[in-house]
């Protein structure tokens, strides 16, 4: 009996004992940081990129296939394969709407801040919209003799009527070029400049280097003036390029060039000094010819500025998300931070709310102009280049005013602006920051999806021989005209000769060359805040 028991015991003792268990080991992850950072491009535009129900799985996809030992490059590469998976961002070499690019390019000027001639690299090419740029603050525009020479009180000395005049297309204000006194309108008299002998190479230079020293023709005071050295540099710039008020007759037109919607902390005290100048305002023109866009919230802060009394409380525009972010689908936005003003908040991307009803922002009238709700229209100088953030202002305002838009044409034919409706809010890979187009805007009627551009209702020379908010520059001229009804109205020191001809079918087909981008940024960031 004893032995049975102690056997029954030992076979308890037996079955009872577990077996060992052997620790499982991690998954060691072997891909490299390149490879990481591809997967982690594909997975994002997966859950948040605008089309993503368009892009194809991993495996047909093969994110992989982009890496490259130049990590840039390759993210860009595999970037523009997601942008091809829909017709809506092209198919050239750039896509239209996203791109990528390194993080410490987009803050305090960034080391990609500066003008270039290559239409094809505008993605690359940002102004930082902190409100600083890195570069002489100047770009150019070159045309025929005949055009800028013929019986004007304002012509230039030149004699040889099939030759080419360099003229200073635009200057940022706060630029080294701009301290030093160059401005929209002057000449560039330099001998080794001149473009007839020595083409644009020259001149490509110039923007491109760190220093010039400029003998300028001031057409105005029909004087030549050698302006200081002035030498590439860092610097915080005004957006607003010029403002004014003239009067005509009845009209008290206010006028305002407006360069980048940058953050509100720089673009809000400019906005500001220039609206508190327009007091008693009948009529207003809004030059946004050459401006690219920025952030979402400036472009609210001018609607506001602009909206008539009598839209209070409407609503501005809508954005529209993926249903995988309004679903709260898109769970690798919980390792997206929320950067603002480069700042990092202790929140992420997935903690915010991406329906339509938390992402409709209502009129709240700022400033004084058209209090009394008795200006019913209003008049945008647009181009080719007026895009995202800018193209917002123009189709918020469209439910509250007659909107009438003046194409500034140069080296196109001025008849739409870029057509972006869509934005985008930073995401961090690495030492990257990638912008996929995430969301879409609407106006108060519902109406957006000008993808192909804005058409405009006139068009007009991009008259590079006269400052911004000068009453001869021909797209101010029409603008003055339509205001006031008076089609054959001269400011005075432009000759009737050439204000006739500005709209005849052979001025309509005059083209300038333009030598450095007019806008860095062709951008609608939206900046969320939890």
């Amino acid at each position: 009996m004893r032995i049975l028991i102690v056997c029954f015991i030992a076979m308890v003792f037996f079955s009872c004992k577990k077996d060992p268990v052997t620790p499982k080991q991690p998954v060691e992850d072997t891909r490299t940081y390149q490879q990481k950072l591809s997967d982690t491009l594909f997975k994002l535009a997966q859950q948040v990129y605008y089309w993503n129900t368009q892009i194809p799985d991993s495996s047909s996809f093969k994110p992989l296939g982009y890496v490259s030992a130049d990590t840039l490059n390759g993210l860009k590469a595999e970037l523009l394969a997601i942008t091809r998976t829909n017709t809506f961002e092209g198919n050239g070499t750039s896509a239209k709407y996203s791109y990528l690019l390194k993080t410490s390019d987009l803050y305090d000027g960034g080391s990609v801040a500066y003008s270039v001639t290559d239409q094809n690299k505008l993605g690359e090419m940002k102004m930082t919209l902190d409100g600083k740029e890195n570069d002489l603050g100047f770009t150019l525009g070159i045309v025929p003799v005949y055009y800028s020479a013929v019986n004007t009180t304002d012509s230039i000395p030149y004699t040889k009527r099939d030759s080419s005049v360099v003229y200073v297309r635009k200057v940022t204000n706060g630029s080294p070029a701009y301290n030093a006194g160059l401005r929209r309108g002057d000449v560039l008299a330099n001998a080794e400049l001149d473009n007839d002998r020595y083409g644009d190479t020259p001149l490509i230079s110039l923007l491109n280097g760190n220093s010039a020293r400029l003998i300028v023709y001031k057409t105005k005071t029909k004087t030549r003036d050698t302006l200081p050295i002035f030498t590439k540099a860092v610097y915080t710039f005004n957006p607003v390029l010029r403002d004014t008020m003239i009067t005509v007759g009845a009209k008290k037109i206010a006028y305002i060039a407006y360069e980048s919607f940058t953050t509100n902390t720089n673009s809000q005290p400019a906005l500001d000094a220039s609206f508190n100048k327009f007091s008693g305002a009948t009529d207003i023109v809004v030059d946004l010819r050459h401006n690219g866009g920025g952030y979402v919230k400036t472009a609210e802060y001018l609607i506001n500025l602009l909206a008539p009394q009598s839209a209070q409380g409407k609503v501005a525009f809508a954005e529209y998300y993926t249903a995988t972010m309004v679903n709260k689908q898109a769970t690798l936005l919980k390792t997206q931070p929320v950067y603002l003003n480069n700042v990092r908040q202790n929140y992420t991307y997935y903690d915010l709310d991406y329906s339509v009803a938390e992402n409709t922002t209502n009129v709240s009238k700022k400033g004084t102009f058209n209090s009394s709700n008795n200006v019913p229209t209003i008049y945008f100088i647009v181009s080719r280049s007026t895009a995202s953030a800018s193209e917002l202002v123009v189709n918020s305002l469209k439910p509250y005013y007659n909107v009438v838009l003046i194409g500034a044409a140069f080296n196109d034919n001025g008849a739409l602006t870029y057509g972006k409706p869509i934005g985008f809010f930073e995401l961090r890979l690495g030492m990257y920051s990638a912008f996929l187009s995430s969301f879409e805007t609407k106006n108060a009627q519902g109406v957006g999806g000008y993808y192909t551009g804005m058409p405009t209702n006139y068009q007009a020379f991009d008259d590079v021989r006269f400052d911004f908010g000068d009453p001869n520059e021909i797209c101010f001229l029409r603008a003055i005209r339509l205001i006031t009804g008076a089609s054959t109205y001269l400011p005075g020191s432009i000759a009737s000769t050439v204000t006739r001809s500005v709209y005849s079918s052979a001025s309509q087909n005059m083209s300038g060359v333009a030598i450095g981008d007019v806008t860095n940024i062709q951008c609608m960031i939206a900046t969320p805040e939890k």
